[in-house]
């Protein structure tokens, strides 16, 4: 159990600087983007496909950081008041449709993927291959099944060292 969470704490550590960095990035642009048309009046075109694309990286790791924290699917209102003794098959429960739910949306990431990759589509203004934007689905939802599994472990294990 100490590797598998050496292991999750290094995918989080790597996550939040993938983070920092999209945060970055999207900020780059779409400051210069606007000091770009107001100054220059000439618009980086490019910044809409770069930034949407981003988005949904950023979205979905950062819901793979609340779900390691148990705060991505969480109905406190009913679970807080379920007696002791339920409160670990509840987690269980929603651990394992999250888990479903997530799989799904990997599952059709990844098909996706190999459709654009087979097709050989490529991105309208920075002609990028698609896939490329695509790969950010599957990327997210494995990184989600992953920390909603941590998640559950801690849980029900009563594991408080691996939340530090």
């Amino acid at each position: 159990m100490k590797t598998y969470k050496k292991i999750m704490n290094v995918v989080a550590a790597l996550e939040k600087f993938i983070l920092i960095i999209t945060m970055l990035l999207i900020l780059v642009l779409t400051v210069g983007n606007v000091f770009s048309r107001k100054v220059i009046h000439r618009s980086w075109s490019f910044t809409e496909e770069l930034v949407v694309a981003v988005f949904v990286l950023i979205t979905l790791l950062a819901a793979a950081l609340a779900a390691r924290e148990g705060e991505l699917v969480s109905l406190t209102l009913f679970t807080d008041r379920l007696p002791e003794k339920l409160k670990k098959p509840s987690v269980i429960l929603i651990t394992v449709l999250s888990v479903i739910f997530t799989a799904v949306l990997f599952k059709y990431g990844m098909d996706k993927v190999l459709t654009q990759l087979e097709n050989g589509k490529r991105t309208f203004v920075l002609n990028w291959p698609e896939w490329i934007f695509w790969s950010f689905v599957p990327i997210g939802a494995g990184c989600m099944i992953l920390h909603f599994i941590e998640y559950c472990l801690d849980f029900c294990l009563g594991d408080k060292e691996g939340k530090k």
